[in-house]
């Protein structure tokens, strides 16, 4: 697994253990060493196991409350900024799964622009990153199902998807800024300077060191006085809360400290 890129002792032992479990079920193979060794020969199997330890739960405006406190409390004073001062906002969904998220993010973002009523549209990066290729390649797609799309409110639906036969797809303005890359959060960050960062449900399948590690990552990759938002059962512990300051507490929204 590590010339994949994934080093399994970072993962909690029993999140590795159930998604193990659950591919030696799909794959039918009777046993452990049996599963091993159709690893070490199928580049397929390989992938999903991947794509298995990559959290893909998700949907769009996933904790509609969660994402109302972000554009108010995030959005609005960081587009105000930029507007201000003609800077490009960048915001990384870190964990983004097949898309959902990081779809979200933008359409905030263009709504808030809609609310403030600004001529000056100061340039927007969306950036979703995940482990997994497969996932990857959904987003990349922005195709989603009448289902995927259910908790969507009608008028987003209507202005940011194109209805295809029984399919939702993302519209080409709205696609024109989100872009997807590969990356393990275990690693030093590929980028760096986000205004923002939506590491949402992702954290709580770390080990407790490798917790710390990803939450440095993080805070590494943040510009300063840059904002991070976590997922509401999941809270900093340790070291890395000495680096960041509480602004939402039920939304687990935090500021990186000068």
């Amino acid at each position: 697994m590590k010339s994949r890129g994934v080093d399994l002792t970072g993962y909690s032992p029993s999140f590795v253990m159930r998604c193990i479990r659950k591919r030696i079920g799909r794959a039918g193979v009777p046993d452990y060493p049996a599963y091993l060794k159709l690893l070490t020969h199928s580049e397929e199997e390989l992938n999903l196991l991947i794509g298995a330890l990559s959290i893909n739960v998700t949907e769009f405006f996933r904790d509609k409350g969660a994402f109302e406190a972000f554009t108010a409390k995030v959005l609005r004073p960081l587009l105000a900024e930029k507007i201000r001062t003609g800077g490009m906002l960048r915001v990384w969904s870190a964990g983004c799964a097949s898309g959902q998220e990081p779809y979200t993010i933008a359409i905030c973002v263009a709504e808030e622009f809609k609310r403030l009523g600004s001529e000056r549209r100061p340039m927007t990066t969306v950036v979703g990153t995940d482990l997994s290729v497969t996932a990857l390649a959904r987003a990349k797609d922005g195709i989603y199902t009448q289902d995927e799309v259910k908790g969507v409110p009608e008028k987003v639906l209507n202005q940011y998807f194109v209805r295809a036969d029984d399919r939702y797809v993302i519209s080409p303005v709205l696609r024109k800024s989100v872009r997807f890359a590969r990356e393990n959060l275990l690693d030093k960050p590929g980028s760096r300077f986000f205004d923002a960062i939506v590491c949402r449900n992702v954290l709580i399948y770390f080990s407790r060191a490798m917790h710390d590690v990803v939450t440095m990552n993080l805070w590494e990759a943040l510009r300063p006085e840059g904002y991070l938002m976590l997922g509401r059962t999941e809270t900093l512990m340790g070291a890395p809360r000495a680096y960041f300051e509480v602004i939402d507490q039920e939304n687990r929204i935090l500021r990186k400290k000068k």
